[in-house]
């Protein structure tokens, strides 16, 4: 089994074994986690995952219950750092308002898969409640996105993320529709 050492000496484990999560899952939760589907640009949908609209509908009828999901996820992201658990975690955060850490825990499963338009979705609703306008640029163009993260396969950081964001404002491709009027709406509330 893959272990890694990170900052305090602390050991993280690999992979998650199979099916352990969705027990833990179960257990703390009462309700089944349905398989994780990454979302490729190449599937040609906008969201493949619904283990959000699920966890929402849950911390709805469960308030109460869920700070103490959100801790479990901080175990289950220590113990198992990988996209799932990293998104488990987003999910969670955001749902509890705390967009920053949302940011971090999608973030985070970006850097392993940049790939996944969902992440990319999530992180960029996040970055929309902090008030920065990255989260404007990744929802309308973010296949440039997928692609130059790709290429790079670094950490995100707000700072490379700001790099990246600089990049897909000289590119070419770039979806100009923030300058159309009907879009305005959406960009500014008080418009």
């Amino acid at each position: 089994e893959d272990q890694v050492e990170v900052s305090g000496g602390d050991i993280m484990q690999g992979r998650v074994p199979e099916g352990l999560l969705e027990a833990e899952f179960q257990a703390a939760t009462g309700w089944s986690l349905s398989p994780r589907v990454a979302n490729p640009l190449e599937a040609g949908v906008m969201r493949q995952d619904t283990v959000f609209q699920g966890l929402a509908a849950w911390a709805f009828d469960h308030p109460e219950a869920l700070a103490d999901l959100r801790r479990r996820a901080g175990e289950w992201v220590r113990r198992w750092p990988e996209p799932r658990t990293w998104e488990l975690s987003g999910y969670l955060e955001y749902l509890a308002a705390d967009w920053a850490a949302a940011a971090r825990a999608f973030m985070a499963s970006l850097e392993q898969e940049p790939e996944n338009l969902d992440a990319w979705v999530d992180l960029a609703f996040c970055l929309k409640h902090l008030g920065l306008a990255l989260g404007e640029s990744i929802l309308f163009d973010y296949d440039l996105w997928i692609r130059l993260q790709c290429q790079e396969r670094g950490p995100l950081t707000l700072a490379s993320l700001n790099r990246l964001h600089g990049r897909v404002q000289q590119s070419p491709d770039r979806l100009e529709v923030t300058s159309v009027r009907w879009v305005a709406p959406y960009l500014d509330p008080a418009s």
